[in-house]
């Protein structure tokens, strides 16, 4: 099937699916050439722009997930939590190339009256597809799905199979299911349309699609009133709805019903997407880049939290909208978007003409809005181009000049660094002498190593007989203190024997003995 020749290889398309989808790497970027959607945005953009088409058109593709995203969270947990969904008039995948991120491709079911449509989506995407029929009570397929989308359909029936397709989706549901879909709110109806009181217009002044007939594809315009007993018909009053004001591209209204009667969807914390706008892109003469626009935040009590200047994917600027634009408080009808204005000033030396320029506002929920994704030179008039130009040139011839300057200190540096070599080579020389003698140093003191082993050694011999030495006075030494202890005894008995009455005796007849002239031993 015939693709977007714009879209291969294009640097744009390439920079602004790396910001805007989850897997960079595993992303889609392929578009049909019959794709309305773009053929749409082609023709609304100016100077029928492709780039500028493109960006819209994978932007609206992520705001759409965005949104669903939030319901799918509220009422189910995650994606994760949803077996089957539909994508009901599902074009050629404007939204389903950024819901096979959040959901498995085999979980997902497409479905378009094209045929053709439903063909590209299952080659390109591989999901299930379901080809669509003019009356509801032909479509071929009666399986149940736990979400159905259905964005920008309802918008463009008339009464006549816009509650026959309701009934038919609505019998699609599984009993905790969820149906999605949009509408145009009687709010946004153009001033020369009038509402009937049915709470249903159908008008065939205008159409998004190239090629239905407008009798059964215009646009449709209906009230709250009128979509609730709608829902209250279909559902027999069991299911349960809520409205979302403008949650789909910040214009159409979303619709959610379950058949469940339950309270969790009045949980639904809808975010809406930021909006901008540049206004103006252009060179001061100092080169640097001006530029100026506006961002608005229409969430309860919250605002733009930033505004980002991206340049091949590098932040390198940011500011916030703080300048009044009252001409934007009367084009919203909304007072809040008084200090939507901005401005930033992107230094010449950031920045090249071939640089991918992206500016995207951001909220403080995380959601985001690109305002301009383009070649810097392509937002620039060319005349402000050949100024920048002389400018450029002027820095060239500096920093040549600086260049010389530092090649002078290159020269210099290498005269120097030639006589460091000097120094080391000498010193290297130098180095080879003291490792010279340092040979020799060791050699003598391995030599006296040996010597003061075999020292060692006869010191250990001597310690070891000094060892038997000590051991045998000791032993000497015990018997001496035992022949002490004998002769103490022997002593001791003698002074006893001397002390007695017989030894007296003894003594003195030993005298008389020797007085008488008898020896001691007659």
């Amino acid at each position: 099937m015939e693709t977007n020749r714009f879209v291969e290889n294009n640097p744009i398309v390439k920079t602004v699916t790396q910001h805007l989808a989850h897997s960079p790497q595993s992303f889609q970027p392929q578009i049909a050439a019959d794709d309305e959607m773009y053929l749409y945005q082609l023709d609304e953009s100016e100077d029928r722009n492709s780039d500028r088409a493109l960006v819209y058109y994978y932007l609206l593709g992520r705001s759409i997930i965005d949104s669903i995203r939030q319901i799918i969270n509220t009422h189910f947990g995650s994606f994760a939590q949803v077996d089957s969904f539909l994508d009901f008039a599902c074009g050629y995948g404007r939204s389903t190339r950024f819901l096979i991120q959040e959901i498995a491709p085999e979980k997902v079911w497409v479905s378009d009256i094209y045929a053709n449509a439903v063909k590209f989506q299952i080659e390109t995407f591989g999901v299930n597809g379901i080809i669509s029929t003019r009356e509801p009570e032909d479509y071929p397929s009666d399986k149940k799905f736990d979400c159905i989308y259905a964005g920008s359909f309802f918008s463009h029936m008339p009464q006549r199979t816009f509650t026959r397709w309701m009934q038919r989706l609505y019998d699609l549901l599984t009993p905790e299911g969820l149906l999605i879909f949009s509408v145009l709110d009687e709010a946004v109806m153009p001033s020369h349309v009038q509402m009937l009181p049915s709470g249903i217009v159908f008008s065939t002044e205008s159409s998004e699609s190239q090629f239905l007939d407008r009798n059964e594809y215009g646009t449709t315009y209906v009230t709250e009133s009128y979509i609730h007993e709608l829902i209250g018909k279909v559902s027999q009053n069991q299911a349960t709805i809520y409205r979302i004001k403008k949650g789909l591209s910040n214009y159409q209204d979303l619709y959610v019903v379950t058949p469940k009667k339950q309270n969790s969807l009045t949980e639904i914390n809808f975010n809406y997407h930021p909006l901008g706008y540049l206004d103006s892109c252009e060179l001061k003469p100092n080169g640097n880049l001006y530029l100026e626009g506006w961002a608005v935040d229409f969430n309860p009590n919250s605002q733009v939290k930033t505004i980002q200047m991206i340049v091949n994917n590098q932040l390198i600027q940011h500011c916030q909208p703080q300048i009044e634009r009252p001409d934007l408080v009367k084009h919203f009808n909304r007072p809040e978007a008084l200090y939507s204005g901005w401005s930033c000033e992107i230094n010449r030396h950031q920045f090249s003409p071939e640089d991918i320029l992206i500016i995207r506002a951001v909220n403080f929920a995380g959601l985001e809005w690109i305002i301009e994704t383009d070649v810097v030179k392509s937002l620039i008039p060319q005349t402000q181009w050949q100024t920048h130009l002389i400018s450029l040139r002027t820095d060239l011839h500096q920093m040549q000049v600086k260049l010389q300057q530092k090649q002078v200190k290159l020269n210099q540096t290498q005269t120097q660094l030639h006589q460091t070599q000097n120094q080391l080579e000498q010193s290297q020389a130098k180095l080879a002498q003291t490792e010279e003698k340092l040979g020799q140093t060791q050699a003598q003191l391995l030599q006296r190593e040996t010597q003061l082993d075999f020292v060692q050694a006869q010191l250990g011999q001597c310690e070891a007989k000094l060892s038997q030495t000590e051991t045998e006075v000791g032993k000497y030494q015990g018997q001496l203190e035992s022949y002490q202890v004998l002769l103490e005894q022997a002593q001791n008995r003698i002074q006893a024997m001397e002390s007695s009455k017989f030894w007296k005796l003894r003594t003195k007849w030993f005298k008389l003995r020797r007085a008488i002239g008898l020896s001691d031993n007659d």
